[in-house]
């Protein structure tokens, strides 16, 4: 019985991997449509290196797609490039494993991490709210505790992705009664942001830093892309499908002149900001480096993490999340990489 439960697992497995594997091939093949017809056409030189690249260093044909969207938004090719889907398929299970599926636990933040940046308040698990000190709340308790020092809260549900699932509270409104219902999550004091952000995104959703942190064989961690990410219209919540961001400098935290929409393709500013990205710089990005890399040193066995990070109104850093089970890699490639090329992960060839 045993060996039919493990032959199943695997099948389910092989069928899942197959799903996200022509889910990548179309997300590229898409991607790289609208900017060829905004742009024209990848080089064909460039193809054939991406091509070349794909089959006789990463071992498959399907890994082209990702590598000429680099390619055409880089301008040329690159060598050493990490396909988003070779990153998945092939880099994750050796580097990260199910430890990076630890970035879904969220109420085990504190625990991990012992990092007062986090403004998570409590977490609902498995039917009970526990606090940052990793005690139970009882319901008598719950309004000092989420509401203490801030009067509106965020809870983020366990099933979260891509901003939805997220729920804003208020003190006015809030029943401990209902609290039960939103199932298992995260609350997290309600960030009100740096004024630069606000002004540059000129929208509700809070703007957020992606910084990609890597940890090397010998145990050394260090930043390997960052970018500006923004909402847009009146959505409350940073979502993938709508986001405008703009790389930026590892050493210096300056903008890039150059941002881009959802579809990639380009643009100097937020749609609905008249500020340039030019000459701006992200407040304390210093700071924030140094609190992804010390908190990345708390766990290097999760080999790569994508932090998200924002800076609240009086410039101090806070983490809103961190992903290590799949954080995506192709844009801080595409914009900045090649990113990993040192770290010999081309050599995980399926």
């Amino acid at each position: 019985m045993s060996r039919l439960i493990a032959v199943a697992k695997a099948a389910a497995k092989a069928t899942l991997r197959r799903h996200y594997a022509r889910n990548h091939i179309r997300a590229a093949r898409a991607k790289l449509a609208k900017l060829e017809n905004a742009y024209g056409p990848l080089k064909a030189a460039d193809r054939a290196r991406c091509d070349a690249y794909a089959v006789e260093v990463l071992g498959h044909a399907k890994f082209a797609p990702w590598l000429h969207v680099y390619a055409h938004v880089a301008g040329s090719y690159k060598d050493g490039w990490i396909p988003d889907n070779f990153y998945d398929e092939c880099v994750l299970p050796r580097t990260s494993g199910p430890y990076g599926e630890l970035s879904g636990l969220r109420s085990l933040n504190m625990i991990l991490f012992d990092a007062p940046e986090f403004p998570d308040l409590a977490a609902q698990v498995n039917g009970m709210v526990i606090g940052r000190d990793g005690r139970p709340v009882a319901a008598t308790d719950l309004i000092d505790v989420l509401f203490g020092r801030t009067d509106r809260v965020i809870f983020k549900s366990d099933a979260t992705q891509s901003g939805t699932g997220v729920k804003i509270i208020d003190r006015a409104s809030f029943d401990p009664a209902d609290v039960r219902a939103l199932g298992s999550g995260l609350f997290q004091a309600f960030i009100r942001q740096h004024d630069l952000l606000r002004r540059l995104g000129n929208c509700p959703a809070t703007a957020t830093l992606r910084l990609t942190t890597a940890c090397d064989d010998l145990g050394r961690i260090s930043l390997r892309g960052g970018y500006l990410r923004f909402g847009q219209g009146n959505s409350e919540f940073l979502k993938s499908a709508e986001e405008v961001s703009a790389p930026v400098d590892l050493a210096s935290g300056e903008l890039s002149a150059t941002g881009y929409l959802p579809s990639w393709l380009r643009c100097d500013r937020h749609p609905q900001s008249d500020i340039p990205f030019a000459g701006q710089a992200v407040p304390n990005f210093a700071e924030c480096v140094r609190v992804a890399i010390r908190c990345h040193a708390r766990i290097p066995y999760v080999r790569c993490i994508g932090w998200d990070l924002t800076l609240d109104e009086t410039g101090a850093v806070k983490i809103m999340e961190w992903n290590g089970g799949h954080n995506g890699i192709k844009f801080t490639e595409a914009t900045q990489g090649p990113c990993f090329a040192d770290l010999n992960w081309q050599s995980f060839r399926s």
